[in-house]
């Protein structure tokens, strides 16, 4: 419905994912007008992620995802941006086959994608998480955009040059020429991954400063250092709460949305 206010209150129901709780995950489902989807970055969709999709869309419960354990991207595999990307869109694709296979007509479109902001991607145990929108605001105020068709430059087959400064539908192949996910989101957060675990506050602190960042630290987090350093920049710059509940507040149904088209799901009676 229309927004009214900026005050919302959100029941958060938390379920496990493991096959042996199906029935815990039935029982919250039906109390719940939308559903966050957690996925494994580098383990992707897996069977259960499909019993739960089928789940919650058997309930007529709205779907968003999240592309969690990132940090495993940046600190185990050590991919580059591109190969990120690509494993990332790999796992959207195949949660949106499975959206669509059990869609309900009453429902719409419940296939999520990143530039329409119901995809974050996070790193639950570090405790930072950020959607398209949280660089796409950062971005148009730099470039003078909207920050709605900043996001849609985000992802997909949007490339941008540096040194022409003008985007693209294909890769140039000039070197500098790299897709918009992989320029604006990957390797900032690349770099500052990197700069804090090799304890190079000097330069560290410099790329926060540009970021307003820096400010947000207390003196004590500027004394830790290395992975401690790390989370608690990764936690102050992009905090998992305030991605998480902009993509609940944007994209998920009020209650009284949703029981127009689930009460007859959940009711039978006169």
């Amino acid at each position: 419905g229309a927004r009214d206010g900026n005050d919302f209150l959100v029941n958060l129901i938390d379920s496990p994912g493991h096959v042996d709780f199906s029935s815990e995950v039935t029982a919250a489902l039906r109390i719940t007008d939308g559903a966050l989807v957690v996925v494994d970055s580098v383990e992707g969709v897996c069977v259960q992620t499909e019993t739960v999709l089928r789940q919650a869309l058997g309930e007529r419960i709205r779907p968003v995802l999240t592309v969690n354990k990132l940090d495993r991207c940046f600190l185990e595999l050590m991919l580059d941006g591109e190969e990120a990307y690509q494993g990332f869109e790999r796992i959207i694709e195949n949660a949106n086959v499975i959206m669509s296979t059990y869609a309900d007509e009453k429902l719409g479109d419940v296939q999520v994608y990143p530039e329409k902001g119901t995809v974050s991607f996070s790193a639950g145990l570090h405790g930072w998480a950020f959607t398209l929108r949280s660089f796409a605001q950062l971005y148009a105020k730099k470039m003078g955009a909207d920050p709605e068709k900043m996001m849609q430059k985000l992802w997909g087959a949007n490339f941008f040059d540096p040194a022409t400064r003008k985007w693209t539908k294909k890769d140039t192949n000039s070197g500098t020429c790299k897709r918009g996910f992989v320029q604006f989101c990957f390797e900032p957060i690349k770099n500052v991954i990197d700069t804090a675990m090799k304890d190079d506050k000097e330069k560290l602190f410099q790329m926060l400063e540009k970021l307003n960042v820096l400010g947000k630290l207390s003196g004590e987090d500027k004394e830790l250092s290395g992975k401690p350093l790390m989370k608690r920049i990764m936690q102050k710059w992009l905090p998992a709460h305030e991605a998480l509940l902009d993509m609940i507040i944007h994209q998920l149904p009020s209650p009284r949305a949703a029981q127009k088209y689930r009460v007859e799901n959940l009711y039978e009676g006169p």
